[in-house]
């Protein structure tokens, strides 16, 4: 198995042989399989434990195991106790889930704070098989039959490339114990349902069936890459950056051939899975607006737009006595007593004596309403969009300028009637949107 592991790790390019490994240990029999192959290879290793006090008696005893074998083989051992359960209620997720983020927050730190370079953990061949079905069962889409990642980032797997039965096998000439975490036996996780119910049946069927699953793996991982090239190349034609907001022309989405395919991976980035939804809003719902976690896409007559999500309702103040501001945008402002009007859309002059400072600037909400230059009536904000033709991602940046509950300006577009200056004005007040060099 040794010499597997380091044909494995040279082909994946996992770690170099100078790098220094934190080798994530519980006790069982993966794990310490992992610990004694590359310690046997020579690595320079350390080791974490996590006792997550889930199994009572059962976590303290792992840990102490684990301090014994650090001990027999003078190994520098990190360990770590958490209260799962705590983490869990208080941020709303399962145990498992927990857990994997307690762990992994931990490691990295370990990283850092030690100069390691790597986190290797225990995967095996049979954990791979397992996921595939598991991806299967939830539907991931192609990237998801993949199976495990034998390297994601700074995490390593180097015994991908070996089965269960070889490291069991592989601890038994070292005769090295281990642990057997009964968590593992129950089938109300979904990972051991596959593991105790549906593997063995589908060996029945197929007594190779671990083997012919690792063999189509990869199969689809060659398959995937020639997949993945297709992707980015039609991305890079469709999908257009504007300074961190996405957008998509419509007509060229409709050509593409299965639409549903290249949709789901154009949008599946930025948390979009209901693709179905959204093609058919495409023939039918301009203004049609879906939400995933971090992101809003939003369905306009000739695009598709997608943007972060503000997490903050950002609003800007402007002292009386201010002469520049440079965020969001850069903006010059001045007071004079040129009552000269201009044409400019960039320009606002305003009379100074009616306003309220400080200004605040900020984005426009549903309810708002002013008085456009010119109207003797009051106009909803949504409705001078709608007129004026505004996208709907020009809404969504669209700033707006007040003097305490009322508008004063469009920002770029449009002032309030009531602030204009008149024969009456004496103080003008400018403010002038300057393009950022």
């Amino acid at each position: 198995m040794i010499n597997i592991v380091s044909k494995f790790i040279d082909k994946k390019l996992l770690c170099q042989r100078d790098d220094k490994l934190l080798i994530a240990i519980s006790g069982g029999a993966d794990s310490v399989a992992l610990f004694l192959c590359l310690k046997e290879l020579g690595y320079d290793i350390e080791l974490a434990h996590c006792n997550f006090n889930l199994r009572g008696e059962e976590s303290d005893n792992d840990e102490e195991f684990v301090k014994q074998l650090a001990d027999n083989f003078g190994v520098r051992l990190h360990l770590k106790s958490f209260d799962t359960e705590k983490y869990a209620n208080g941020n709303k997720v399962s145990i498992q889930v927990a857990a994997r983020d307690l762990r992994y927050k931990w490691f990295n730190e370990l990283l850092v704070d030690n100069n390691l370079n790597y986190i290797a953990v225990g995967h095996h061949k049979n954990d791979d098989v397992e996921t595939f079905f598991i991806n299967l069962t939830r539907g991931s889409g192609l990237k998801g039959l993949l199976g495990i990642k034998p390297k994601n980032n700074n995490i390593i797997r180097p015994l991908l490339c070996v089965s269960r039965l070889e490291i069991e096998t592989y601890l038994l000439a070292f005769k090295q114990s281990f642990r057997e975490d009964s968590s593992n036996k129950t089938v109300k996780y979904l990972r051991n349902k596959i593991r105790y119910e549906l593997i063995p049946l589908l060996t029945e069927i197929n007594p190779s069936i671990q083997k012919t699953i690792s063999n189509e793996i990869e199969i689809l991982e060659g398959v995937f890459q020639v997949f993945e090239e297709q992707i980015e190349s039609k991305r890079k034609k469709i999908v257009q950056n504007e300074n961190g907001i996405f957008k998509l022309k419509i007509t060229d989405v409709q050509k593409l051939n299965p639409l549903n395919i290249y949709l789901y991976e154009f949008l599946n980035p930025y948390g979009f899975s209901e693709v179905n939804q959204i093609i058919k809003a495409l023939n039918t719902q301009s203004g049609k607006q879906f939400f995933s976690k971090n992101y809003q896409l939003n369905i306009d007559r000739e695009y598709i737009f997608i943007f972060k999500i503000s997490k903050e309702n950002l609003s800007f103040e402007i002292l009386e006595n201010q002469h520049k501001i440079s965020t969001p945008f850069t903006m010059e402002l001045s007071k004079s007593t040129d009552r000269k009007v201009v044409k400019d859309r960039v320009i606002a002059k305003l009379d100074f004596d009616k306003l309220k400072f400080p200004l605040v600037l900020r984005k426009w909400k549903q309810g708002d309403k002013f008085m456009p230059l010119g109207m003797p009536t009051f106009k909803k904000v949504s409705d001078f969009f709608i007129d004026n033709k505004y996208s709907l991602i020009a809404k969504q940046q669209q700033w707006i300028l007040c003097s305490a509950d009322d508008i004063i300006w469009i920002v770029g577009d449009r002032i309030d009637d009531r602030f204009k200056i008149t024969t009456q004005t004496k103080n003008v007040y400018i403010a002038e949107i300057l393009k950022d060099k």
